[in-house]
């Protein structure tokens, strides 16, 4: 296939968008930051009110994260990918949305924007300091859109102010909930994600293309349906079954899993990248799921990412799929 489109989770992979820790600043701790680990908890909470510096805080985790995210593009470009890297924020877009929750991020690509088929979505964040993301990614995929025919660009309703937090009472909807079976799609739903209003909302506009939506229930303080599950190709999901609240949900109901502990779950196992369905970008750290992907005739592609994880993604959250091919 040619030009944009994402069609599967394992189809061919051909076209990427790849994030950026550049001049990196986190939120004040609260209630939608539970899943940052211990450390990056206090540093939080011993900053105050005001934005974290994450380059002066963690230098050397902030070095290791930028050349780790460096290292994941070149990956794709060694496979054949297309990689984009979406430009520095405009000063005056740090600022937005501040009296919400002040900071600001271009690490994770993956969730304020989704491209599903041919329609590119701008989603609605939880967390009110990532909502400024999607002004780099509209600036660098429109023109694309522009350029060829049959393609969709519509932006979703957000949320109105609400909580302290900034979360408001949504809708809520994160590419890092959706997975893509065919015509079926399949949306998390969990306390620090998508959330229903965002799911109705998809199922409604989808309609229209002859998709189906159906929800993944998500139990406990876990950040996207990405960080429990994953496809790896027809047939075959890696995931950690006790996170899901009501099993697999039905487009995936018979398939087969590969089981992953909780703590690999907390690795951000789940959340490396297929370049096709025979190869999958994991940290090398997961030697044994590593093992395991090997008995299922799938090649892993070690691909640190430990540093990235730290700030609560990992392979797959820094990568913003344009053109898949169907599975």
């Amino acid at each position: 296939m040619t030009g944009l489109g994402n069609h599967s989770e394992y189809g061919v992979l051909r076209e990427v968008v790849v994030g950026s820790a550049a001049n990196l600043h986190l939120p004040p701790y609260g209630n939608d930051l539970l899943h940052y680990p211990g450390p990056l908890r206090d540093a939080l909470l011993a900053n105050g009110a005001g934005p974290l510096d994450v380059a002066h805080h963690f230098p050397d985790l902030y070095a290791e994260t930028v050349r780790q995210i460096d290292a994941i593009a070149a990956t794709f470009e060694a496979h054949g990918v297309r990689v984009h890297r979406p430009r520095p924020y405009h000063q005056a877009e740090t600022r937005y949305l501040d009296s919400l929750q002040p900071g600001w991020s271009q690490l994770y690509p993956a969730d304020p924007v989704f491209m599903l088929g041919e329609h590119f979505l701008e989603l609605s964040l939880r967390r009110a300091y990532r909502r400024k993301e999607v002004f780099p990614l509209r600036e660098l995929v429109a023109p694309m859109l522009a350029g060829q025919a049959g393609l969709h660009h519509v932006a979703m309703p957000q949320s109105a102010p609400f909580t302290p937090s900034g979360e408001g009472p949504g809708p809520f909807l994160e590419g890092g909930d959706i997975l893509i079976v065919g015509r079926d799609v399949i949306v998390g739903q969990g306390q620090l994600c998508s959330d229903r209003a965002g799911l109705d909302w998809l199922s409604s506009y989808l309609a229209d293309w002859n998709y189906r939506v159906h929800p993944l229930a998500i139990r406990g303080p876990i950040l996207h349906a990405l960080g429990l599950i994953c496809l790896l190709r027809e047939g075959l999901a890696m995931a950690h079954l006790p996170a899901l609240a009501d099993g697999l949900p039905a487009p995936i109901a018979d398939w087969d899993v590969i089981e992953i502990s909780e703590e690999e779950m907390h690795g951000h196992a789940t959340v490396g990248v297929s370049l096709d369905d025979k190869r999958y970008m994991i940290d090398p750290r997961f030697t044994r799921l590593m093992g395991e992907l090997e008995k299922h005739a799938i090649e892993p592609v070690p691909t640190p990412c430990d540093a990235i994880g730290f700030w609560g993604g990992a392979i797959r959250c820094v990568t913003l799929p344009l053109a898949r091919d169907p599975a």
